[in-house]
């Protein structure tokens, strides 16, 4: 299903006929060469992430529906406005949500390889050339399978800081339904 959807984005992103460049085209921009120039693959690939977002937002939903009535209901009988509601009601109750995000991100963003691999093969001049494409190529390409491993291992323990330091701090900030941080 991926390779099917980054087919879909190799059609959108074609500078003589993609999707992208005849929209550009219909209000007298001429589009760019979005995978062939250094300039622009790397904008490319970010247009190509974002479109992927819509993963989160049902995540995201399923912890708005999480947050009960009543919370809000008190908020207006105390005359919260909707700002306030938003700041000391639903984000503090969604926080756990949006760690679980933000995590995941993280990692995901550590993880980019099949763009790169299908849609550029790391060019043009190194411009998609992301950390995992290169640890395929070190051990897959260029055979240096020792260098590949310790590249991994890097990967997984710079992971796992950044990890650790989020949850560090998201002690102060995210608020579990017992109240007591446990």
């Amino acid at each position: 299903m991926e390779l099917l959807y980054l087919l879909v984005w190799l059609w959108v992103f074609n500078s003589k006929s993609g999707t992208f460049n005849y929209l550009l085209g219909l209000i007298g921009v001429h589009g760019p060469s979005w995978l062939q120039d250094e300039k622009w693959a790397l904008t490319a690939m970010i247009i190509m992430t974002l479109w992927g977002a819509g993963s989160g937002m049902i995540i995201f939903l399923a912890g708005l529906q999480g947050v009960p009535r009543i919370m809000y209901e008190a908020g207006q009988i105390d005359g919260v406005n909707r700002w306030q509601s938003l700041w000391n009601i639903t984000l503090p109750i969604i926080s756990p949500v949006i760690l679980f995000q933000l995590i995941l991100g993280v990692i995901q963003s550590f993880q980019v390889f099949t763009q790169a691999f299908v849609m550029t093969q790391g060019g043009p001049h190194y411009a998609t050339q992301f950390y995992v494409f290169y640890l395929w190529q070190t051990g897959f390409e260029f055979y240096n399978m020792g260098y590949a491993s310790a590249m991994a291992w890097l990967l997984l323990v710079i992971v796992m800081i950044l990890t650790y330091i989020i949850m560090k701090v998201s002690k102060k900030y995210v608020h579990y339904e017992g109240g007591d941080g446990a």
